[in-house]
């Protein structure tokens, strides 16, 4: 049995061919609306701990509180092996169990996470284009790190076919994900009602995707709902994040990054690749963003040359 976590929505596309053809026992936290996404896919989980909110004090007592149950629960079964992309609790837990931990990484700024969770892990999967030297700085073993061509978010197309139904109500409109307040590494202020704001003043209307609830004016709010389809029909995708920034740069949609932050290997990857672009100013000429043509044929023959992590994955399970 393979157990693996899932501690963010992205995770449960990631996971969820892989959890369907193997013999898997999942986790799960009380978050971001994972169980529906969970339960919308068919996977059947339990649900262990909570996030810790944005508090670091909060955050150490949860995650504590967490590795705790985890360690109870999963000790219950007969677990070969433990799966995860930035989990901070499978690691701890696993290393603590004696269970062989395989951990899935593409953001080599989350610090405070890495210094966690890469010292204790048995192999780390990480796309090529990650800084190698920084994970080294924060504990990462490179003789037990395997690296791969492409991006993760690539994997979730394998199985993926647009439709049109649950869009046409919607009429023209982008797309815009807010910024990852709650997460510990991000330390600047929301500029998402302020783009939403220079977007409706173009004329474009704005469909957001909220992470944890969060409402903001003359936006159409909606959670729930297959977002890689929403993203496919879209004009536009702006994100403040970074999943969906390339879920809709490997579609071959528009996507704009306004993270303002230090980007991730893998976005200057998709920037180098001419598949996103990124600013950190509002004012930014939006026409010539939408009139780019060619961008899906374009888009589908760069993820051809993608490696699949699943690959090394299968193979350290095998």
């Amino acid at each position: 049995m393979i157990w693996i976590d899932i501690t963010n929505q992205p995770h449960v596309l990631f996971f969820r061919d892989f959890i369907r053809s193997h013999d898997c026992l999942v986790t799960t936290r009380d978050f971001g609306g994972l169980s529906g996404l969970l339960d919308q896919n068919s996977i059947e989980y339990t649900v262990v701990g909570r996030h810790g909110g944005k508090d670091r004090k909060s955050k150490l007592i949860e995650s504590s509180r967490r590795v705790s149950e985890l360690a109870e629960f999963v000790s219950k079964h007969d677990v070969k092996y433990a799966l995860a992309k930035h989990s901070v609790e499978l690691p701890r837990v696993a290393f603590g169990l004696g269970i062989p931990s395989i951990f899935i990484l593409d953001n080599e700024y989350a610090e405070q996470q890495n210094r966690l969770t890469l010292p204790l892990v048995s192999t780390l999967v990480t796309p090529a284009a990650l800084d190698q030297q920084i994970i080294q700085g924060q504990g990462a073993n490179m003789g037990r790190t395997k690296t791969f061509n492409g991006v993760c978010e690539a994997t979730h197309l394998k199985a993926f076919n647009p439709y049109k139904s649950s869009v046409t109500e919607l009429g023209e409109y982008v797309v815009v994900r807010p910024e990852p307040v709650l997460a510990a590494y991000f330390q600047k202020q929301s500029e998402t009602q302020g783009l939403i704001d220079r977007l409706n003043i173009l004329g474009y209307n704005v469909v957001v995707l909220p992470r944890s609830g969060e409402k903001y004016q003359n936006a159409v709010h909606l959670e729930g709902v297959d977002s890689l389809n929403l993203i496919y029909h879209s004009k536009a995708f702006f994100g403040g994040g970074g999943t969906m920034n390339r879920e809709a740069a490997v579609m071959g949609v528009p996507a704009v990054s306004f993270y303002s932050q230090e980007l991730l290997g893998v976005d200057k990857f998709l920037i180098k690749l001419g598949l996103m672009h990124h600013t950190t100013s509002l004012d930014f000429d939006v026409e010539s963003l939408l009139t780019e043509k060619g961008l899906r044929e374009k888009a589908e023959g760069i993820r051809k040359t993608f490696d699949d992590p699943f690959e090394i994955i299968g193979r350290e399970v095998s």
